[in-house]
C-alpha cells in the first residue's frame, strides 16, 4: 500500500509544483510576449481546450489502456512543455506550446486522480483529500520558491527549465514503479449457472447502464455523478480566473512585488493545504453535503475580500480565505465520482473532470474581455457568484 500511496502522492505533487511556478511566472510570459489580458485570455482558453480534448478522449481508454501511459506521458510532456517556454522566446509559438501543455496537463490530470481513486478503492482508504492536499502544499511551495527565485534575479528561462527538469524525473519514476490495480483489472466473478443475481452497479433490465457504457448520459445516470460534475465545473471556473489573472491583479493593480506576489499565491495553495488536511476530519464529522456547503460560503466571503481589498497585503488576506474554504470541494467530487462504479471509475472521473475543465475555456478568455473593458478588479467579481453557487448545488448530493 505504501508504495501505491506515494506513487500517487508524487503525481499530485507534480501537478502542484508545476502551477503553482506557472502562476507566478504569468506576468513574466505577458511582459516577455507583449501580451494585454485578451491575449493572455486566448493562451488560456488555448491550453484548456486541449486539457479537456486529452480528458476526453483519455477517458474513453484510460480503463482499458490502463495508467501507466498517462502518469509517464502526462509528467514528461508537461516537463517538455515548460522546457520549451523557456528556451523558444517567438510569439508565434506561444499557442502551439500552451495546446501542447494542455494536452499533457489533461493526461497527467486523469492519470492522478484515477490512481488516487484506485488506492482508495484497493485498499479500502479515503486519501482523496489528503492527495489534493499534497497537490496543494506543492503549488505553495513552487509559488514561493519562484516568487523568491524572481525576486532574486533568476531568468523565467531558469526557472521554467528547472521545473521542467523535475516533471521529466517524475515521468522517469511513474515508468518504473508499481500502481494499484484498476476496476478494469479486477472484474467481478461470474454469478452460478442459473443465478438471477446482478452486481450492485448494473441493475436487471434496460432501465439500468451496461458496466461497459461509457457514454455521458449513462456515466451521469451513476450516483453522485452529475453533482459532481456541477461542483467540479464551477470549481474550476474560479481557479481558472484566479489562477490566470489573480497574479496580473497583485501586481499590476495592487504594486506587489514579484516576491509578495509569490507569498501571496503561496498562502492561498497553503490554505488549500490547510483545508485538505482539516477537511479529511471536517468531513467525518459533517458528512458531503455540510462539508461543500460550508465551502462554498466562505469562499465567496474570501472572494468579496479580494475584489473589494486596496492593498496587496488584504488581498493575499482573502486569497487565505478562499483557498481554506474551495480545498475540499474538488477531491470530495472525486472521490464520489470515482466510488460510483469500479469497472467505470476512470471514465467518471473523465467525465467529471473534461466538463470541469470546459469552464477553463470560457473562464479566462470571458475574464479577459471583462478586464480589457472594464478593469482586473471587475473580472474577478464573477468568481463570487461561482463559488457561492457551490453551497446551492451541495444540497443535491447524495
Amino acid at each position: 500500500m505504501r508504495g501505491h500511496v506515494r506513487i500517487s502522492a508524487a503525481l499530485f505533487a507534480g501537478l502542484g509544483l508545476q502551477l503553482g511556478a506557472w502562476v507566478v511566472l504569468v506576468p513574466e510570459l505577458v511582459a516577455s510576449r507583449d501580451l494585454g489580458p485578451g491575449g493572455l485570455g486566448l493562451v488560456l482558453g488555448v491550453l484548456a481546450a486541449s486539457s479537456i480534448l486529452s480528458l476526453a478522449v483519455g477517458g474513453r481508454v484510460i480503463d482499458r489502456a490502463g495508467r501507466r501511459p498517462f502518469a509517464v506521458g502526462g509528467a514528461g510532456g508537461l516537463g517538455l512543455a515548460l522546457v520549451l517556454l523557456g528556451v523558444v522566446e517567438a510569439r508565434w509559438a506561444l499557442l502551439p506550446i500552451a495546446a501542447f501543455y494542455g494536452l499533457a496537463n489533461g493526461l497527467l490530470d486523469l492519470g492522478a486522480n484515477a490512481i488516487g481513486t484506485d488506492v482508495e478503492r484497493t485498499h479500502g482508504v479515503k486519501i482523496m483529500i489528503r492527495l489534493h492536499a499534497g497537490f496543494s502544499g506543492a503549488a505553495a511551495v513552487g509559488a514561493l520558491a519562484t516568487g523568491a527565485a524572481l525576486e532574486a534575479g533568476a531568468t523565467p528561462g531558469a526557472l521554467y527549465a528547472i521545473t521542467g527538469a523535475l516533471l521529466i524525473a517524475l515521468a522517469v519514476a511513474a515508468a518504473r514503479v508499481p500502481l494499484p490495480p484498476h476496476g478494469a483489472e479486477r472484474p467481478e466473478p461470474p454469478a452460478p449457472p442459473g443465478s438471477s443475481l446482478q452486481t450492485d452497479h448494473e441493475p436487471a433490465g434496460p432501465a439500468g447502464p451496461s458496466a461497459g457504457d461509457l457514454r455521458p448520459r449513462a456515466l451521469l445516470a451513476l450516483p453522485g455523478v452529475a453533482v459532481a460534475v456541477a461542483l467540479v465545473t464551477l470549481c474550476f471556473l474560479g481557479d481558472g480566473v484566479l489562477e490566470g489573472y489573480v497574479a496580473l491583479y497583485l501586481r499590476d493593480l495592487l504594486g506587489a512585488g514579484a516576491l509578495l506576489t509569490g507569498v501571496g499565491l503561496a498562502l492561498f495553495h497553503g490554505a488549500s493545504l490547510l483545508g485538505r488536511l482539516l477537511g479529511d476530519r471536517a468531513l467525518r464529522l459533517l458528512g458531503e453535503r455540510n462539508l461543500i456547503t460550508a465551502s462554498g460560503l466562505g469562499a465567496a466571503a474570501g472572494m468579496l475580500l479580494v475584489v473589494l481589498a486596496e492593498a496587496p497585503e488584504l488581498a493575499a488576506a482573502g486569497l487565505l480565505v478562499v483557498g481554506t474554504s474551495l480545498a475540499p470541494v474538488v477531491p470530495t467530487a472525486l472521490s464520489v465520482a470515482g466510488r460510483s462504479d469500479p469497472a467505470r471509475s476512470g471514465a467518471a472521473v473523465s467525465l467529471v473532470t473534461t466538463v470541469g475543465y470546459s469552464a477553463f475555456v470560457a473562464g479566462p478568455p470571458l475574464a479577459g474581455a471583462l478586464a480589457a473593458a472594464t478593469s482586473l478588479r471587475a473580472a474577478l467579481i464573477p468568481v463570487v457568484v461561482t463559488t457561492l453557487s457551490l453551497a446551492v448545488v451541495s444540497r443535491r448530493l447524495p
